[in-house]
């Protein structure tokens, strides 16, 4: 029983990335996971519930490959860390996310995202209801590094421009290996990259360090 429930959750993951939540019925999800109609409604109620526990269950699982066997602390324990210690996290956060970003493996999930505009707008606030929880950490941490207002307009630009050079989306990992005329990012670059996007990140910080009075 688990069986199909898994099986219905893995082929529905791949469906609506491929098609999207629109475009993926639940006779399309049903034939290629090769069970009866009647499996979706018994564990999920309708495509809707499935779409949702899909979701639910990919972010779960990403954040688990990310992060397994890793302590990161909680927003209560965040706050006696010093500033070197909060450093030092964000420098291991970068070095997980990049070599989960630099893999070759394109996850469903990373498909869905480029999908998610084109949906409706439930169908958006579903998928990012279940990333929000994801985004506290880093919040709060650049908030403790820098003096920004954790809430602010400014903070949300920052925090996505530090991240958003090391989860490189399929479209990007593409067209650097295409550019480099390579096939596969190499350990070598790997460090390369790692480097330059941590030097990039104390650059962007050293601006918002806490004391740095601002022009």
């Amino acid at each position: 029983m688990k069986d199909t429930r898994k099986k219905l959750l893995r082929t529905a993951a791949r469906l609506f990335a491929q098609k999207g939540f629109s475009g993926t019925s639940v006779r399309d999800i049903v034939t290629a996971a090769g069970v009866n109609v009647s499996a979706i409604h018994y564990y999920f109620g309708d495509k809707r519930n499935l779409y949702r526990e899909t979701l639910r269950q990919l972010v779960e699982d990403q954040h688990k490959s990310v992060w397994d066997k890793t302590h990161l602390p909680s927003p209560k324990e965040l706050t006696s860390y010093s500033y070197e210690q909060a450093l030092d996290l964000l420098h291991l956060m970068f070095d997980r996310l990049l070599e989960h970003s630099l893999s070759q493996k394109i996850l469903p999930l990373e498909r869905i995202f480029t999908r998610v505009e084109l949906e409706s707008a439930p169908t958006r606030k579903m998928l990012l209801s279940y990333m929000a929880p994801l985004h506290e950490l880093p919040y709060k941490l650049l908030a403790k590094i820098t003096d920004l207002p954790e809430n602010s307009p400014e903070m949300v630009f920052v925090s996505h421009s530090i991240f958003g050079q090391i989860l490189l989306s399929e479209c990007h990992r593409l067209v650097i290996l295409d550019k480099l005329g390579i096939k596969h990012i190499s350990p070598e670059l790997r460090q390369q990259i790692r480097d330059l996007i941590w030097k990039n990140t104390l650059a962007i910080l050293n601006g918002y360090k806490k004391g740095t009075k601002k022009r």
